[in-house]
């Protein structure tokens, strides 16, 4: 499965805000700088003062000049010291942010590995048949791709072994029959016409947005029909129908965002999340960041009130989805302390009484 680009942007956006004091550090560094150059300036001008001096009326003359040529080294050695003692700190926080962000990654890693853990646990305790049916549609599908492969081919042996497999082995009669049909059709259909009936399902397949499924038609028929000049130009129609819906998405999505839709932008964003780049994802990144911060306030002032109302079992409810969907923020680590008094009040209070 394809990573979810905006999940760094959610658990930024969830963050606290960015420390000002980092932005203060590297504005006092600069004008310590130019502090610098011009104590440096001084010295420069105190040292030739000196030099006239002593030349002119000699040692005592010159005094005077001297203990300002000091005082401006001594000013550039603590400005110097003191950028250094800035620098440090910056860089403490810098890595402390870095280290913060490592652990965050980290902590959503071991929650993505025990939701695996998980889901194949759940997958090993069921039978054989309730694999079968989970795997139903993904396994038909692969065996439909073939046997109209096979069929374009014009290798109808293969693709009445692939069926007999469907119906005999898998136990598809249903399925195996109308299986037969397309093959018998195909076998009297023209080329033209078995060309043109592909085509119709990859048309099909983009009207569904299956983008990759349509691509892998596509492709066969190009490895079969390299001449065609219509299946030349499907992947070209396919990449339109693409970017199209892209198009549509940012537009539903920024319509969205005007009318402060929280729910339908973040679920604007999850659809997104297929057809992004990453640099159009960063484009989106502070967008995104608006969004997410405000699905989590409002899921916060929801759990508030059913807390405050004593409506344990939703309360449950409303926290699970703020630990699910906001792993690395303050207020999951909040609602985490509080879940498992939560539980156990929803549990009293839905049990059934004596």
């Amino acid at each position: 499965m394809r990573p979810d680009a905006f999940a760094v942007t959610r658990n930024k956006a969830m963050s606290e805000p960015v420390d000002q004091n980092k932005k203060i550090t590297r504005a006092l560094c600069i004008a310590m700088i130019v502090a610098t150059v011009v104590c440096l300036l001084a010295a420069a001008v105190c040292v030739y003062d000196a030099r006239e001096a002593y030349s002119n009326s000699g040692l005592s003359a010159a005094g005077p000049h001297l203990l300002m040529l000091l005082g401006a080294v001594l000013a550039i050695l603590w400005l110097w010291i003191t950028h250094s003692r800035l620098w440090l700190a910056d860089q403490s926080l810098a890595a402390g942010q870095e280290m913060e962000g490592r652990l965050g990654r980290l902590e959503s890693l071991l929650e993505d590995m025990a939701k695996s853990a998980r889901r194949e646990a759940d997958l090993a305790a069921l039978s054989d048949q309730s694999k079968a049916l989970l795997y139903r549609d993904r396994e038909i599908e692969a065996f439909r791709e073939a046997i109209h492969e096979d069929v374009m081919r014009q290798d109808y042996r293969s693709a009445a072994a692939l069926i007999d497999t469907i119906e005999k082995r898998l136990g598809y009669v249903e399925e195996a029959a109308r299986l037969r049909e397309e093959v018998e059709a195909g076998r009297k259909a023209t080329l033209q016409e078995r060309i043109n009936h592909a085509i119709a399902r990859i048309e099909k397949h983009i009207e569904a947005k299956d983008w990759a499924r349509a691509t892998r038609e596509s492709q066969r028929l190009a490895h079969l029909f390299p001449e065609n000049s219509k299946i030349a130009s499907l992947p070209e129609h396919i990449e339109g129908g693409r970017i199209h819906t892209k198009r549509d998405l940012l537009q539903a999505y920024g319509e969205a965002v005007r009318k402060n839709d929280v729910d339908r932008g973040i679920e604007l964003l999850r659809e997104l999340d297929h057809y992004l780049t990453p640099q159009e994802a960063a484009a989106l990144e502070e967008s995104a960041r608006g969004v997410f911060r405000a699905k989590l306030h409002m899921l916060g002032v929801q759990f508030a009130i059913k807390v405050t109302e004593s409506q344990w079992v939703e309360a449950v409810t409303v926290g699970e989805e703020i630990i699910r969907e906001f792993p690395n923020t303050r207020m999951t680590q909040e609602v985490r302390q509080k879940m498992d008094s939560l539980k156990a009040k929803a549990a009293a209070a839905t049990a059934p009484s004596a």
